[in-house]
């Protein structure tokens, strides 16, 4: 009898015990594993690596975000594969990575200047989100970085013009540059300096804030202004693992994201100051486009741009995407 008390007592303790589990596990930190399509040390990463640092600060004992790695870890137009299926819960990328499989990102390329804080305030966040949640159990966390890309040459052109020169371009390019006049090619960032030197390109479309850095300065003597293109990438999250988070760190991986997002002009601006200023004192001079061109531009821009990167591609949810960018398009 004795010994059948026990172990009803035990049982009970084990039972009050288990009881507790629950509350025990919904009080622990929930840590999510972040990727970059980029390097650590690129400037491309580092407002999304200040994100990260102040979920960390803010949601201290309640979430944290551990970094993991670039493109080392996991190679760059790899990346969304293994966060579909959960490997870490979080990344920030290029659309042009991942446009294969989500071609309706491209969108946010065509803001024409327009700030993330207001390409939300648009409801386009919301629009890809729904989009690539339904296509690929992904959401749209936002968009912490954004920069503007110029034109630069060996040789000075006149107005928008690009007959006769060689251009190293990426596809989102290629409708400005090809209809100004241009021929392209796909030359990779490690070999564009030895192309520039050897005469392979007469010139190229890059980020105003990476040019010195990696030497292409040496190469060219003119950069052309204003910005042809701004681009606008992304931040994405596993949907499932957001969704099983509670609504307050929802909440707080979301509203900081919002916070970095109204800081990512300013941030990225300053840097291309910075830029311009080296490029200066290399003797490296300023082509100005007219507002003529620059309506030109643009115009190609959106034509021909929104019809290969969005309509052609994406012909359900296209149509709608364009329409909410309608706003920000050349009139």
């Amino acid at each position: 009898m004795r010994s059948v008390s026990r172990t009803l007592a035990a049982a009970a303790i084990a039972a009050a015990a288990l009881a507790l589990l629950p509350a025990a596990a919904s009080a622990q930190q929930v840590t999510l594993k972040a990727v970059t399509a980029w390097g650590k040390n690129f400037t491309f990463v580092d407002m999304y690596l200040k994100w990260i640092e102040r979920v960390n600060a803010k949601g201290a004992g309640k979430v944290r975000i551990d970094y993991v790695g670039g493109p080392e870890v996991y190679p760059s137009f790899e990346q969304l594969e293994p966060l579909k299926r959960g490997v870490f819960a979080t990344m920030v990328t290029s659309t042009a990575y991942i446009a294969g499989a989500l071609p309706e990102t491209n969108a946010t390329w065509f803001g024409f200047g327009a700030s993330p804080a207001e390409l939300r305030a648009a409801g386009l966040v919301a629009a890809i989100d729904k989009i690539t949640r339904e296509k690929a159990g992904v959401m749209l966390l936002g968009m912490p970085l954004q920069m503007k890309f110029n034109v630069y040459t060996k040789k000075p052109i006149q107005g928008a013009n690009l007959a006769g020169v060689k251009m190293r371009s990426t596809p989102i390019y290629d409708p400005v540059l090809k209809g100004l006049g241009a021929s392209t090619l796909t030359v990779p960032p490690t070999e564009l300096l030895t192309a520039l030197e050897s005469g392979i390109v007469d010139g190229f479309a890059w980020p105003g804030v990476a040019v010195t850095g990696p030497g292409y300065a040496r190469a060219i003597k003119y950069k052309v202004t204003p910005s042809w293109w701004v681009g606008t990438d992304i931040a994405l999250m596993n949907a499932k693992a957001f969704d099983s988070l509670p609504a307050d760190m929802q909440k707080l991986l979301v509203d900081t994201m919002i916070e970095i997002e109204k800081e990512v002009p300013a941030y990225y601006g300053a840097k291309e100051k910075a830029e311009d200023e080296a490029m200066a004192k290399m003797g490296i001079q300023n082509i100005a486009m007219s507002d003529a061109d620059m309506a030109k531009i643009k115009k190609l821009h959106w034509d021909g741009g929104t019809e290969a990167f969005l309509m052609k591609p994406s012909p359900k949810y296209g149509p709608e995407l364009k329409k909410i960018l309608e706003r920000f398009a050349p009139k």
